[in-house]
C-alpha cells in the first residue's frame, strides 16, 4: 500500500523538516554512522607514580561487580565506568588513605573495536582517566561471552506479508523469533506467522498519522478491526504507532486493548524488561535509506550489540524495520538482515516478541 509521509527528525536538538515524496516514515537521513575512534595511547605512567591508579586498572581486568553505562557522543556508542577509591578494597594501593573517597576514575571500554580471540572470547582495550590529575594508564581484558538475558527485540511494519514470509526458513536458521506489526485487516497470514513461532502486533488500519486525525478516526484505525483478529485468535497484544508519532492521551487510551505501545526512531535506547512492561518503548530504525553503504550499517550493527551484550543483563533493544528487498527504502536488505541475525547469534543474543513481555 502507497502511503504519503514525511521526513522529520526524532533527535531532540534537531527541527521538523517537511518532505513531500511517498515515504514509510517521518524521519531524516542521519549522518553517515561511523566506528567508535580507537583513541590515540596515551604516554604510560611509571607504576611508582600512581600505585592507586595501577590498583584501578587491575580492579577494572577483574571485571565482576563494575557498573558499566552507555554514552552517545554523535553516532559513537562509547561503554564507561566509574569507579572510586571505595571500589579498591581489598587492594589496598599505597597512597588510597589520601584520596577522597569520592575521587573518580572513567573507564572507557573500546567495545566495538574489540579482537575476538574465538567463539566465547574477547580482547578489549580500555583506558583509566585518574579525574583529580588527568593521568592515565591503557591496558586489555579478557571479555568472556556468558549466557544472559540480553536479547533483540526486532520487529518488520506494515504489509509486507509475502517478503516476510519468505525468509521464514532464514529466520528459523538463526534461531530468530521476530514480531509483525500488521498493518490493515486479519489475514492468513497472521496465523502462519504464529505458528511458526513468531508474533503479530497491529500497526492501524490505513497507516495514518495518528496525530493528525480526528478522535473518531483515531479509535476506528486503532480499535475497529481487533475483534476479527481475536476472535480467530490473534490476541495482538502490542500496538506500533504509524511513523512513531503520538500523544500522551493515546498512551492512555491504548493501554486499554494492548499491553506494549511502541515508537519509532533513530536513537539507539536499551530497556530492561521490567521497562518493557510499563507499557511504552520507541525502537531504533534499521531500514536502508538511514545507511547508505553496508559498511556504515554493519559498523552501527557490531556496535550496538557488542555494547548491548558487554553491558549485558537483561538490556533488551529493540529494533525495526519494513519490507526485506534489496531496493526498497523502508526496509532492510537480505543481506543487512543476515549481518544482524548472525551477529547476534555468535554474540549469543536472545531474540524476543513483544508477547514475552
Amino acid at each position: 500500500m502507497k502511503k504519503t509521509a514525511y521526513f522529520f527528525t526524532v533527535c531532540i536538538l534537531s527541527l521538523l523538516t517537511a518532505c513531500t515524496s511517498s515515504q514509510r516514515a517521518l524521519i531524516p537521513e542521519p549522518p553517515p554512522v561511523t566506528a567508535v575512534p580507537r583513541p590515540v595511547p596515551p604516554p604510560e605512567v611509571a607504576p611508582e607514580e600512581s600505585s592507586v591508579l595501577a590498583a584501578v586498572v587491575q580492579r577494572v581486568k577483574q571485571g565482576p561487580g563494575i557498573a558499566k553505562y552507555i554514552v552517545q557522543e554523535g553516532d559513537a556508542i562509547l561503554v564507561k565506568s566509574d569507579i572510586t577509591p571505595a571500589d579498591l578494597e581489598g587492594l589496598d594501593p599505597i597512597g588510597l588513605e589520601e584520596y577522597p573517597r569520592d575521587a573518580l576514575f572513567e573507564v572507557l571500554y573500546e567495545v566495538s573495536h574489540a579482537r575476538r580471540l574465538d567463539d566465547s572470547r574477547f580482547l578489549v582495550d580500555f583506558s583509566v582517566e585518574e579525574k583529580l590529575t588527568g593521568r592515565m594508564r591503557r591496558d586489555q581484558l579478557l571479555w568472556h561471552i556468558q549466557e544472559d538475558a540480553a536479547g533483540l527485540l526486532l520487529a518488520f511494519d506494515d504489509d509486507y506479508q509475502d517478503a516476510w514470509e519468505r525468509y521464514f526458513d532464514v529466520f528459523d536458521k538463526y534461531g530468530a523469533k521476530v514480531t509483525f506489526f500488521l498493518q490493515g485487516t486479519m489475514c492468513p497470514f497472521c496465523s502462519t506467522a504464529l505458528n511458526r513461532g513468531h508474533d503479530v502486533g497491529y500497526h492501524t488500519l490505513h497507516h495514518l498519522n495518528l496525530t493528525k486525525v480526528t478522535p473518531e478516526v483515531f479509535f476506528e484505525e486503532t480499535l475497529s478491526a481487533l475483534d476479527a483478529f481475536r476472535n480467530e485468535g490473534i490476541p495482538l497484544r502490542s500496538f506500533a504507532y504509524p511513523y512513531g508519532l503520538s500523544e500522551s492521551w493515546m498512551h492512555e487510551e491504548l493501554s486499554k486493548s494492548f499491553t506494549i505501545l511502541r515508537g519509532y526512531g533513530v536513537t539507539f535506547r536499551v530497556y530492561d524488561s521490567e521497562t518493557i512492561r510499563s507499557g511504552y518503548i520507541s525502537s531504533k530504525a534499521l531500514d536502508n535509506i538511514l545507511y547508505k553503504k553496508d559498511e556504515d550499517f554493519e559498523a552501527l550493527v557490531t556496535s550496538m550489540l557488542r555494547t548491548l551484550k558487554f553491558i549485558g543483563g537483561d538490556l533488551i533493544l529493540p529494533l525495526t524495520t519494513h519490507d526485506i528487498s534489496d531496493t526498497a527504502d523502508w526496509g532492510i536488505t537480505p543481506r543487512r538482515l543476515e549481518y544482524v541475525l548472525q551477529t547476534a547469534q555468535d554474540l549469543r543474543l536472545r531474540f524476543y516478541r513483544y508477547q514475552d513481555f
